[in-house]
């Protein structure tokens, strides 16, 4: 989400606008929507992305109004080397996810083979959305 934040041309930028035409169901819960919104809101990512906080703000607001909540029950920590991708491994985990779509396939490669989750960088997950609705 936050490459999609920073570039509004990119692969990760489209996945989002998928999401936000209801064409992609996205899962959140509240930790998770919690971190994206804290990074998302940094400067450099604000500045980066050439919108205003405010529209930023509003943006992460809709993607968690338009999310399947899920709620968190599971939690088999620690999954990855990073706290962080564990917070999105549970939601994928317990919200029956078909998929994880990452910039960052090295550190979810083992947990989603674990769970039998799919993973895809945002250009691949196109691919298989362009191949699934010709």
């Amino acid at each position: 989400m936050i490459t999609a934040i920073r570039s509004s041309t990119g692969a990760a930028a489209e996945v989002v606008r998928l999401a936000l035409l209801g064409k992609l169901t996205i899962l959140m819960d509240y930790k998770l929507v919690s971190e994206y919104r804290a990074v998302a809101l940094r400067k450099h990512h604000v500045a980066a992305s050439g919108k205003t906080h405010a529209e930023l703000a509003l943006l992460v607001d809709t993607l968690e109004a338009i999310a399947e909540p899920v709620l968190v029950i599971v939690q088999h920590h620690p999954l990855s080397q990073d706290a962080n991708d564990d917070m999105v491994l549970d939601v994928a985990i317990n919200g029956g996810a078909e998929a994880i779509v990452t910039g960052n396939i090295k550190h979810f490669r083992e947990p989603a083979k674990r769970f039998q989750l799919n993973l895809f960088t945002p250009p691949e997950l196109l691919q298989e959305f362009r191949r699934r609705n010709p």
